[in-house]
């Protein structure tokens, strides 16, 4: 390809194939899910799956994609949101977009995979944050690839606390407490 938007065929394929994993997922989680469970849901060949995708995980991974239009969309529409924090709020709308595929995969194998791929991917717009707001020196003194990382780890805590406990609180609630607790805006604690 050269780099540009792929043509139709190839997006109506591979979510085919992305709509076929997240329904087995669902069905039976993602460990028991085969390959050919896959092409036999999506109504794929092989050879097909194989052009798109190195393997099961790498489909998994590619749901991502979702995400990155995510943002962008929230972004187009003027969302809400300015500095290192802003992120939160259409990551939150997407785990709540998702939810049903987030906790089945919470605490499993595929879980894992998600949680490593949606901390890097944010470790990146962190760290792309930083650079676009010339933020280059550390704050106080703390270097800024420690404070990217405890801006991301807080945020996949709160995350994962949050669809664990079904969704409490609407995603906007969740991305204003956790800016909140991040700028320090617990109060006094006992």
């Amino acid at each position: 390809m050269d780099g540009s938007k792929p043509d139709r065929r190839v997006r109506r394929t591979r979510r085919a194939l992305q709509d076929a994993l997240i329904a087995l997922i669902l069905e039976k989680g993602y460990e028991a899910v085969t390959v050919q469970d896959i092409l036999d849901r999506a109504d794929v060949g092989r050879s097909t799956f194989y052009a798109h995708f190195l393997d099961k995980e790498a489909l998994l991974t590619s749901q991502f994609e979702n995400l990155q239009a995510d943002f962008e969309q929230h972004w187009a529409q003027g969302g809400h949101g300015v500095g290192l924090l802003a992120f939160s709020l259409p990551m939150f709308l997407h785990a709540q977009r998702y939810q049903r595929v987030y906790r089945a995969v919470v605490g499993k194998h595929s879980g894992q995979l998600i949680h490593q791929h949606l901390e890097s991917y944010l470790m990146a717009h962190v760290q792309r944050q930083f650079e676009q707001e010339n933020v280059g020196k550390p704050v106080g003194d703390i270097p800024r690839d420690l404070l990217a990382h405890h801006i991301v780890s807080s945020f996949m805590s709160l995350l994962i606390w949050w669809l664990e406990h079904g969704l409490p609180h609407p995603a906007e609630r969740m991305a204003d407490l956790y800016q909140r607790l991040m700028r320090g805006g617990v109060g006094d604690l006992p």
